[in-house]
């Protein structure tokens, strides 16, 4: 029984030459639409419609990206500013330091001078 179903099988799928008419109106078909102007297949707005609006949201999602990029790198700016100031400050503070420092040491040792010096003998 099996092989009795593979035969109609292969015989069912084995290639078959066309009839002549069939032939026939093929070309004659083939050859009116190459000589008649092709006209353009109607686009239904339907089916734009979708692409626009994933071309919207592929937009939009640029867009939020490329802003939170900027954001990004501002803060980074700021922040580098920030800390170029706090080293100045920093900087700053530590020569103010110094120099209260001698000015306290030359008040200290004038006050601490002998009392001869002040007066005047």
């Amino acid at each position: 029984m099996n092989e009795d179903v593979e035969s109609k099988l292969r015989d069912a799928l084995r290639p078959v030459e066309p009839r002549a008419e069939f032939s026939r109106k093929l070309l004659a078909r083939t050859l009116s639409t190459q000589a008649a102007p092709s006209k353009k297949p109607k686009v239904s707005r339907g089916a734009a419609r979708p692409l626009v609006g994933w071309f919207s949201a592929s937009l939009a999602a640029c867009l939020l990206v490329a802003v939170g990029i900027q954001q990004q790198l501002h803060q980074q700016r700021l922040r580098a500013t920030g800390l170029e100031a706090r080293r100045e400050v920093e900087q700053a503070l530590r020569v103010t330091s110094q120099k209260l420092n001698l000015a306290f040491e030359a008040i200290k040792s004038q006050s601490t001078a002998p009392s001869d010096e002040k007066s005047g003998v």
